[in-house]
Order: C-alpha cells, then sequence, then structure tokens
C-alpha cells in the first residue's frame, strides 16, 4: 500500500508578508521533503501495518496578485524526484514510480501591521506505480487551510517570519492488493508550524529560506494513518 498527502511550499505565502500595497509577486521555490507515514489497515479482522519513507525534491511556482486589502494566490507544485521507498515490518519492500501535481488557491489579508491571516483550498493527484501494469495505486486529496504568518524586521537588511497552520483533509484512495482493488475515503486534519527569513536583493526581488513541519492524521473504519513531513525551501521572488 503506498499513500502521501501534500508536499505544499511556503515561500509564496511568506512574502505576501513583505509585499508591498497595488502588487503582484512571482515566486519560485526549491526544496526537499523529508516525508514518513505509518499505516494501519483492517480488512477481514486482520490488520496489515506498514511504512513508506523517503525524501523528495520538489519545485513550487507561485503567483499573487492584490486587490485592495486583499492579496489572492495561486500554487501549482510538481515532484522532481520520481521514487517512493515502501517498507513492511522494518524492511524495505521495494521502490516504485511516483508522479504527483497538486495546486493551492488562498486569499490572505493583514489583520495588523505584523500579522497576516491566509486561507484556502488545495488539491492534489498522486499516483504510484504498480509492478503490475494497469494496476497503479491512486490518491486524490481535496483540503482546506488556514494560518497566521508573523512577520518582523531582523536586521537593517533581513526580515523574518513565523507560521502556524491547520488543514482539513478529504482523501480518496485506490490500492490494488493481492485480494483486489481496495477502495476508501479518509478524512484528516493536520498542523503546519515553519520560520523563514526573506532577504531583499533590491526594492522588487529577494530570497526565502523556509523550513515547515507538518503532521497529519486520517481515519476511518479500516483505516488509520500517520504522517509527517518536514520541508527546507529556497525561493526567489520578484515583485512588479
Amino acid at each position: 500500500m503506498r499513500f502521501s498527502n501534500n508536499l505544499v511550499g511556503c515561500s509564496m505565502i511568506a512574502t505576501l508578508a513583505f509585499s508591498p500595497a497595488s502588487a503582484a509577486n512571482l515566486s519560485a521555490s526549491f526544496g526537499q521533503a523529508d516525508f514518513e507515514m505509518f499505516y494501519a489497515a483492517t480488512f477481514d479482522g486482520e490488520t496489515t501495518r506498514g511504512q513508506t519513507a523517503d525524501d523528495f525534491d520538489y519545485v513550487d511556482l507561485g503567483l499573487s496578485i492584490d486587490r485592495g486589502d486583499y492579496t489572492f494566490g495561486f500554487n501549482f507544485s510538481q515532484l522532481l524526484e520520481q521514487e517512493v521507498d515502501e517498507y513492511s515490518g522494518g524492511s524495505l519492500v521495494g521502490s516504485y514510480d511516483t508522479e504527483r501535481d497538486s495546486f493551492s488557491f488562498s486569499v490572505a489579508r493583514n489583520i495588523s501591521e505584523k500579522l497576516l491571516l491566509t486561507v484556502g483550498y488545495y488539491s492534489a493527484t498522486l499516483t504510484v506505480a504498480s509492478d503490475t501494469p494497469g494496476k497503479d495505486d491512486t490518491t486524490d486529496t481535496d483540503a482546506f487551510f488556514a494560518s497566521l504568518t508573523y512577520a518582523d524586521r531582523l536586521t537593517d537588511e533581513l526580515f523574518w517570519y513565523g507560521r502556524l497552520g491547520a488543514q482539513l483533509n478529504d482523501a480518496d484512495l485506490k490500492v490494488n492488493s493481492n485480494d483486489g482493488v481496495l477502495t476508501a475515503t479518509l478524512d484528516g486534519d493536520g498542523v503546519v508550524f515553519g520560520a523563514g527569513i526573506y532577504y531583499p536583493l533590491d526594492d522588487s526581488k529577494g530570497l526565502t529560506f523556509a523550513a515547515e513541519h507538518k503532521d497529519f492524521t486520517y481515519d476511518n473504519a479500516q483505516w488509520d494513518l500517520e504522517e509527517s513531513q518536514t520541508l527546507f525551501t529556497i525561493g526567489y521572488n520578484f515583485q512588479f
């Protein structure tokens, strides 16, 4: 069984806190996510336990546009690494080709001089190849999220920010097993926290260095899942 939720870059949301009024912002972020997931699936009274773990490289592209007091953002992300390792009982079962695309839409507003509130929608499609052609595992995820970002000047040239957020997930799984095709819809929730540094190169360009951690839990009558991600990103931002 292979499963993964989301790897969402944080550079675009962070740079909203530093954008001047009536601005648009383009961002390109590259990062690595240390991913780990534990699952327990119970069918016909028998419980199967396993683990999926790997490091993923990914790219995230973002666009944000100011309209009055609100900033509207759109992000698209994609994996650069195309394999995931699966473990069972502590032993490596195999490595499988992986494809994952995701996008998010967000609306942000400053609720004070240094505090930014962001809410949004996230969608992702994950496909993990099977040893048998035509029997790939798939996960479709829809989520709503909200976060608070606090930003302030660190030095004359550097800014820092901290972010705390929550996310509600709905995931549709299709898993091919020895007993046939298994499908399930899982409800989950998660928390995210992180921090970063923004270094302006000039009035329109800057660099973001960030780290975030995410924890998610899912459950229904047959599945129990716990997922954690630690993300490190470097982003380039251009305002116009």
